[in-house]
């Protein structure tokens, strides 16, 4: 084998054994977010089959009795033995009767003979016959909840079979072989919990095999290679998920770069995507949009916190709330002083100082319910080319551009684009068309950020979290601000 050959192959092996890890992991994943089906499923198989098997519980006693049938003949030997003529006879019609008796015992004539015998307006229990093949052996059968009755069911229709059978078959004769008695112990014997542990289990195995199967067809976002492989475009950075420690008081639970329990680590990751997108800007190009394919994929807290690190960089950085629907700037900033800027005609937004982060934020007064002059492009340009001259950069945080258009006209008088991608949460299938709408704008996509990532089994990469914690709060993007009060 070839040093190329041997490559390849160790190659091969490597990515077989990264996708065993991703769908290990991607299982683990989903039976953290979907313990409660694996476990509804097994008390709901495990009530139902207590419920049958112990609420609904009745016992079943069974008697019966074996015989041989003999057709009556009046052929008989010198020692009184039956005769030769008479066995074979009784042996041809064996396969008869096998079909035969089981009619006879549910007919109604004999059933109607059986309840006047024993003074009942209904059969207590039911009959059946089992033949032996080949034979002329049969044991007829009863069952039914009380066993005294259904002893006697099995006594009169011993006695009352050969008056409905002398019409059917001619005449017979049964010579027992075992007698009935009265049955002492149901043969359903009461066993709920062996059934409802194998009902819980079997409901855990559902479950359980149905998270494989969601982890298998998953097709998600993980890591910086499905970013380059899925979606084709370049992973600028890589942010952390930020997880807080739970107090007892309440603490600032804002993932923002002015909370000093963010941790190093994602302080780090924003500088490494600063960098970055300052190495990937060209000349002249100060208006960088950023969107992404979903809500809550942390568009509105990454805008912020790279205006922050940019602003660190002697950068003069306006923030535009371009999300005009749904703002999620205006609900993790605080109020400050406002300044009104003027566009020709009439005040259409306030600039508000965020002096914790060190950069100004823009809002559009979107309660005037004029939308649709706002969101033109030439009305955006125009405001654009006036804050091009105020501002070094100008970072616009806009709807998530796979749900509504806004994205993409606000995209046309942009200079780039960045899409922030969620770990894990978007189907790439989606992203990839809503990304095809952003590729066809003036705006030049100059790649994604890969947000949320996560460490150990669960996740993808390095471990990141603020302490090692056992409870934490699971922030999401667009919570409001807890401050200490």
């Amino acid at each position: 084998m070839s040093i190329s050959e041997i490559k390849e192959t160790k190659s091969e092996k490597a990515v077989m054994e990264k996708n065993f890890t991703f769908y290990l992991s991607d299982f683990w994943r989903g039976l953290m977010k979907f313990w409660w089906l694996v476990v509804g499923l097994a008390l709901l198989l495990g009530s139902f089959s207590f419920y049958n098997s112990y609420i609904r519980y009745v016992p079943t006693y069974t008697s019966s009795a074996t015989f041989t049938v003999h057709m009556e003949n009046e052929t008989i030997t010198g020692d009184g033995g039956m005769s030769a003529y008479s066995f074979f006879y009784d042996r041809t019609t064996a396969d008869q009767l096998a079909i035969v008796f089981p009619y006879i015992m549910q007919s109604n004539i004999l059933q109607d003979r059986v309840c006047r015998d024993m003074n009942v307006t209904a059969m207590p229990a039911s009959v059946s016959v089992s033949c032996v093949a080949g034979t002329n052996m049969l044991t007829i059968s009863t069952t039914g909840s009380d066993p005294q009755a259904t002893y006697d069911v099995l006594q009169s229709v011993i006695n009352n079979y050969s008056y409905v059978a002398e019409y059917i078959i001619g005449p017979t004769k049964l010579n027992p072989i075992s007698t009935p008695e009265v049955p002492t112990a149901p043969t359903n014997a009461m066993q709920w919990k062996t059934e409802t542990l194998k009902s819980v289990v079997i409901g855990l195995v559902i479950g359980l095999v149905w998270i494989a199967i969601y982890a298998v067809l998953r097709q998600t976002v993980r890591t910086k290679e499905d970013v380059q492989r899925e979606l084709r475009q370049p992973c600028l950075g890589v942010l952390p998920q930020v997880t807080f420690k739970r107090y007892k008081q309440k603490i600032d639970t804002s993932v923002l770069l002015s909370n000093p329990l963010v941790g190093k680590e994602y302080l780090e990751s924003m500088r490494l995507l600063r960098s970055s997108i300052q190495s990937n800007l060209q000349d002249n190009e100060k208006v960088i949009l950023l969107t992404s394919t979903a809500p809550g994929e942390g568009k509105s807290v990454t805008t912020l916190n790279l205006a922050y690190t940019l602003a660190k960089s002697d950068e003069k950085v306006l923030v535009i709330d371009g999300d005009l629907r749904n703002s999620g700037i205006s609900r993790m900033v605080s109020s400050g002083g406002k300044k009104q800027q003027n566009d020709t005609s009439d005040q259409i937004y306030d600039i508000v100082p965020l002096e914790k982060l060190g950069v100004d934020v823009l809002t559009f007064r979107a309660g005037q319910r004029q939308l649709w002059k706002i969101m033109r492009a030439n009305r955006l340009g125009k405001i654009l080319k006036q804050l091009r001259k105020e501002y070094d950069l100008i970072l616009i945080d806009t709807p998530p551009c796979g749900i509504i258009s806004d994205a993409i006209i606000m995209a046309n008088v942009a200079d780039v684009a960045l899409y922030i991608v969620r770990q894990d949460t978007v189907l790439s299938s989606r992203i990839r068309r809503s990304m095809s709408s952003l590729l066809s704008t003036d705006a030049r996509v100059v790649g994604c950020v890969l947000n949320g990532a996560l460490g150990g089994l669960a996740g993808y990469g390095n471990r990141y979290g603020y302490g090692g914690y056992s409870h934490y709060y699971r922030y999401g993007y667009y919570s409001k601000e807890k401050t200490t009060k």
